[in-house]
């Protein structure tokens, strides 16, 4: 540890320093499209991470059927100004929550606690939000081939059962972009979703061939207090 706090106590300790900063939230809020199938959400100041920001979002319950087939970062390194989110039907209208996470702190309160490193970057502020990790696992049961109104679809569960806190979310980057199939040059596009009838996070693989063992992405759920 270079810079920042070691506090031990009889089972374990506590670090919070340089080297291993905690994932926080910056910025969070709803989103829902109008007039397209895709959302534009902008942050409220740029994320000065190199890291793209962990974006979690929760699909509302309301529209429970939407698959969201894309989500993209918008700008750069040390200069991440937001993302796009795009579901996979035209006629859809995307709504629901989402918070942007890094592993960074920022000045968020006035009073409290704050350390920075020997470059004056500040990796820890106590009004910086962190996550709490509810449940991650990266195994996945094939369920068999579907017809959907966007065409065939390769369909697998999540292996984590359990219904959603009203403050919980779950990652979607690792389901961002499309997904590898046999005898194709493209791949096909992911669809991901959080079915609140059976408890499970959805992968559907919309193409015409795709395989029976997705992999292993990895499912990630955290809860955003207070929100």
């Amino acid at each position: 540890m270079s810079f920042g706090l070691y506090v031990r106590n009889d089972d374990d300790y506590v670090q919070i320093d340089s080297n291993n900063p905690r994932l926080c939230a910056l910025y969070s809020g709803t989103y829902s499209a109008t007039s397209s199938s895709t959302v534009v959400v902008s942050f409220p100041a740029p994320i000065r991470t190199t890291e793209p920001p962990c974006i979690f979002i929760r699909n509302s319950p309301s529209q429970p059927d939407i698959l969201y087939r894309e989500m993209t970062i918008t700008g750069s390194p040390g200069n991440w100004t937001g993302f796009r989110l795009e579901s996979g039907n035209v006629t859809w209208r995307p709504t629901g929550k989402w918070f942007a996470a890094v592993f960074a702190s920022r000045s968020a309160a006035s009073w409290g606690l704050r350390m920075w490193d020997e470059a004056g970057v500040i990796i820890y502020d106590s009004g910086s939000t962190p996550i709490i990790f509810t449940k991650a696992t990266n195994s996945w049961s094939y369920q068999g081939m579907v017809q959907l109104a966007l065409g065939n679809a390769y369909y697998y569960l999540c292996a984590a059962v359990g219904a959603l806190a009203s403050d919980e979310y779950f990652m979607i980057n690792p389901f961002s972009r499309g997904l590898m199939a046999p005898n194709q040059i493209l791949t096909n596009w992911c669809g991901a979703r959080f079915n609140y009838s059976i408890n499970r996070l959805q992968i559907y693989s919309v193409g015409t061939t795709g395989w029976s063992d997705l992999g292993q992405p990895g499912a990630v759920f955290a809860r955003l207090p207070g929100t």
